[in-house]
């Protein structure tokens, strides 16, 4: 799994858990759906401030929101 395919997972997983969908993580954070979508869709990583926006939308911090593997693994 690339590492766009990893943080867009994590990020369906968070809104699943909230039962958010796009378009209601896109106003909690304060953009528009189509911001959100075209990282989604094209399966590209969001900008450090899109993902500060979204990860406050979910109620998360940043740490919380990498705090899975393989980000929260030490490598040997």
């Amino acid at each position: 799994m690339t590492e766009s395919e990893l943080i867009i997972q994590r990020l369906y997983d968070l809104m699943r858990e909230r039962n958010l969908t796009v378009n209601r993580l896109a106003t909690l954070a304060g953009v528009t759906q189509s911001t959100v979508s075209s990282f989604i869709y094209r399966q590209s990583v969001p900008k450090v401030d899109l993902l500060h926006s979204l990860c406050s939308a979910l109620g998360v911090s940043v740490h919380d929101f990498f705090d899975f593997p393989p980000y929260n693994e030490v490598e040997k």
